[in-house]
This record gives C-alpha cells, structure tokens and sequence, in this order.
C-alpha cells in the first residue's frame, strides 16, 4: 500500500485476444467507441487516455493503446493490424505496482521540516506552531473531502509518500471497496467484449472467439532476463548435484 506510482511496468495478472483474419478496422474509432461507453455507464473514478507503447528504444516504431484506469487497476487495450490479413484485439487486466524509496521519504520529511521552519522563522514559534498547525488541519480536511471528489482523490493517490499517507488512513480496505474494485473489471471487461462484436460483426463476422491467455508473462528488462537465467541456471545446477548425489548413494 506504501509508496506512489511510478512510470513502470504494469504487472499483468489477466489477458484475452482476439485474432481476426482477412479483418480490417479504425482504431481510433474502436477506443472512442469504448470510452463513450464507459461515459455512458458513468464508471465511477475512471481515467481513460492514450499511450504509446514502443517495440524497443526511443526511435522504433510504436502502437497506440486505450488504458482505462480505477485507483491502481488499469486495462490496457488495443487494436491493430498485423501482418497484411490478420487484425489483433487484445485486452490486458493489470495491477499498477506502487513501492517506496528511502530517498522519497528523505526528500519528503526534509520538505515538512523545511516548510515547518519558514513558518517558525517568519511568524515565531508560537504564532508559526498555530500556523503550521492550522495548515496540517486544512491538509486533513482536504483529504476527507477528496473522498467525494473523483478528481481531487486520483490526483492525491499519486502524489509521492503523501499520497500513501492518504490511501492508509482515509481510504481503508473494505467488502465495499472490494467489491466496486470487482465491479468495475467486469463491467469494463464486458463494455470491451462487446465492442469487439459490435465492430466484428459491422464487418461482417459473427464467430467471435475471445481467447484466454493463461500463461501471462510480465514484459521484461535485459537485467529481468538476466536474473530468471541466473536463477534457471541454479536450480538445474542443483538438479544435476542432487542427483549425483543420489547415484553416489546408491
């Protein structure tokens, strides 16, 4: 729960796809058409935008997806062409991992002692306390209020330290925020689905398939792969000792 988002990998934890052959659509069209959607339902606290995920480095080529985001869970989605018949659609479930930094919290109570020493130094001790004291009230009654507030509260939850601050106290776990967590990926996995079938079977086809990935693998770093192949080569290391050891035994 501690920490604050940062630009990073989200972790994957479901996917569908939908390959389509001799198929062809508008992307754009296909993200607008799931966003009005959405709008239309009113999903509550939902933040929708564009990203560009690129196949490597800098200058290589990228793809547009559509992410749909509630607090920390997001669906990335795209659709797009691949190869000259095959069209793609394809939807990712997906947790946005949130972590702290000794230097965050550092930096950060470095800022509320400085903060705290202009008020003492401009208005004294006393009258600088009463300040300060007033200032941390006002900061409490904005985060109770953010509660109500869609826009104040995402804006809050990705605030560095803060913001975990605010998520710990003001937002604790409940059945009712479970369940609205449920509620909202089955509502936006459906609203997707039948967007799939509503532009498939604009172009004709009817035979949708939304197939499963069950083996979600996390997009890696050259040092991730370095790890998992450090860690393989261990354990067949040890493979291989144990049963040298059992051909000595016996």
């Amino acid at each position: 729960m501690f920490g604050l988002f940062k630009r990073k990998r989200p972790q994957v934890y479901s996917q569908w796809i939908t390959p389509l052959l001799e198929f062809s659509s508008d992307s754009a069209k296909f993200y607008d058409a799931i966003e009005e959607g959405l709008k239309a339902w009113q999903v509550p606290e939902l933040v929708t935008e564009r990203i560009i995920y690129k196949d490597g480095g800098f200058l290589s080529p990228g793809r547009e997806y559509f992410r749909a985001r509630r607090e920390a869970l997001v669906f990335d989605i795209v659709s797009a062409k691949f190869g000259a018949s095959w069209w793609w659609f394809s939807c990712r479930c997906a947790v946005l991992p949130r972590s702290m930094r000794i230097w965050e919290v550092i930096i950060f109570l470095a800022f509320v002692a400085a903060f705290a020493g202009c008020y003492i130094y401009t208005f004294g001790m006393v009258v600088g306390c009463i300040a300060l004291g007033s200032t941390l009230l006002m900061l409490v009654a904005l985060m109770v209020a953010a509660r109500s507030w869609n826009g104040l509260d995402d804006l809050l939850l990705r605030l560095p330290v803060l913001g975990a601050l605010y998520e710990w106290v003001f937002r604790a776990e409940s059945y009712y925020r479970d369940d609205t967590r449920r509620m909202y990926v089955s509502v936006v996995d459906f609203m997707v689905r039948e967007k799939v079938k509503e532009f498939a079977a604009a172009a004709g086809v009817t035979d949708v398939e939304f197939h499963q990935v069950t083996d979600i693998q996390q997009i890696t770093t050259f040092s991730d792969r370095m790890s998992s192949f450090v860690d393989m080569a261990a354990e067949k290391l040890a493979t291989a000792g144990l049963e040298g050891i059992k051909k000595m035994v016996k």
